[in-house]
């Protein structure tokens, strides 16, 4: 069976940056506990997360500080119902916000959400460009503890990046490279989940099946601390995948039943998509025709809908591949109307130059030849003796 990874970044490091920002201090604490209230129900019930942080955003009373955290909430609510376009749209709003506000803590945080989202419109480049500024920021930032979630989130995108054009050997690298900085932070347990599941898919490429039961159970196990609901039906969808390619057709269905049990309140379609698939295929597999069929319908209705959301995803990245190359060519531009200016400016001082030097040449070879006139003019006196 043929993996898909569409779902690679899914939740891919959209929490720990919600995460990161309960720590941020706010002098609001009535905002503060909404926002962290609202970041517990990001993967569990994303509609309820975006209600909760749109109330903190609306309320003018509460500080910007608050406000952009609660931005960034409803950003990353957005991009685990895979609503890319809206996603951008708050991040953008948040970039505003975080303007007038001296955080550098919070500035990597947006600089962060930012990356996720370029990875997530697959504009590869610019997604590493981001994560790349990021894990400098972290590396230079004084207090390591403070930002090391960030700095192992942003490992893990490029572990994302990596796996979505099919390197699983060099993905793997970074995800165990921001699963230790995280294990060493003793916390995040939402991104320790991502990354073991994530590690897990491409081991399933890898064809290393027992690696890639260890990673899906970890996974689960973290997720379920964490009562991420999401997180959870990922994680069994991955251990059903391999169930599957062991030829282990029911105990793959009890898993995906699991699963889609556990998703419900979620509205991921891009996970369900999954499911479906996965069950209907092992049911053909048992030659249960009429559960085959049912689920096969669901997977054809919900692939529609994916389709009707990529092509708004694929139109914001259009949209934001012509504003980065408008960006590059106002650059051009610049560049070539500052060199033209230069050049002008050269030639405009090397003409005037050029034209005192001839004037005073001028003059000194009118002077010359007045001299000479003058010369020629005095005649010699003859005396006789």
């Amino acid at each position: 069976m043929k993996i898909k990874f569409k779902y690679s970044l899914i939740f891919g490091v959209l929490f720990f940056n919600t995460l990161s920002i309960a720590a941020i201090q706010s002098p609001d604490k009535i905002a503060d506990s909404i926002v962290k209230e609202a970041i517990k129900a990001v993967y569990k019930d994303p509609n309820k997360a975006i209600e909760l942080a749109l109330a903190v955003y609306d309320d003018s009373s509460y500080s910007i500080q608050a406000r952009t955290n609660a931005l960034m909430v409803v950003s990353t609510a957005y991009t685990s119902k895979r609503d890319y376009k809206k996603a951008l749209d708050y991040i953008i709003k948040t970039n505003e916000f975080s303007s007038q506000i001296d955080n550098r803590k919070l500035q990597i945080e947006i600089l962060f959400k930012s990356g996720i989202l370029y990875q997530q419109l697959k504009i590869y480049d610019k997604a590493i460009e981001y994560m790349e500024e990021v894990e400098n920021r972290c590396l230079n930032y004084p207090d390591r503890d403070l930002i090391g979630g960030t700095l192992a989130s942003s490992y893990l995108v490029k572990g994302f990046v990596y796996k979505d054009n099919l390197n699983c050997d060099i993905a793997i690298t970074y995800f165990d490279k921001g699963l230790k900085e995280y294990e060493r932070l003793g916390r995040y347990h939402h991104n320790r989940s991502i990354g073991h599941y994530n590690k897990g898919n491409c081991q399933i490429l890898l064809s290393e099946y027992a690696k890639a039961k260890e990673s899906f159970n970890k996974s689960r196990e973290l997720a379920k601390i964490e009562n991420a609901s999401s997180l959870v039906s990922f994680a069994e969808k991955g251990m059903a995948e391999v169930y599957t390619l062991e030829g282990k057709y029911q105990e793959s269905v009890l898993l995906l039943q699991s699963a889609l049990e556990e998703s419900k309140n979620v509205g991921d379609l891009v996970l369900n998509l999954g499911i479906y698939k996965g069950l209907f295929e092992n049911y053909l597999a048992l030659n249960n025709w009429s559960e085959y069929q049912n689920y096969y319908e669901l997977f054809l209705k919900t692939q529609l809908e994916i389709k009707k959301s990529e092509r708004n995803s694929v139109s914001v990245s259009i949209i934001e591949n012509s504003k980065n190359l408008d960006n590059e060519v106002e650059t051009i531009q610049s560049q070539f109307k500052f060199r033209i200016y230069i050049i002008t400016a050269v030639v405009l001082i090397f003409i005037i130059v050029v034209f005192f030097i001839e004037i005073k040449n001028n003059k000194v070879i009118k002077a010359l030849q007045q001299k000479i006139e003058s010369t020629q003019s005095i005649k010699p006196t003859i005396k006789v003796k």
